[in-house]
């Protein structure tokens, strides 16, 4: 949970939005910071597949 904190807190402050309630904090953490690590999640992804895709051709 750690992780998403640091992600929702990160993005809040880069891009200035209003920073949510207490009440609203976990769901702010679970679908901004979610989004962000599936995000990330996916564009390693990607970025293995190719390397996989290129270096075993």
């Amino acid at each position: 949970m750690k992780l998403l904190e640091w992600l929702t807190d990160l993005f809040v402050n880069t891009f200035g939005i209003t920073v949510p309630g207490p009440d609203q904090r976990r769901t702010a953490n679970l679908a901004i910071g979610g989004f962000l690590l599936l995000a990330l999640l996916a564009a390693f992804g990607v970025v293995g597949f190719l390397v996989y895709s290129i270096s075993a051709h």
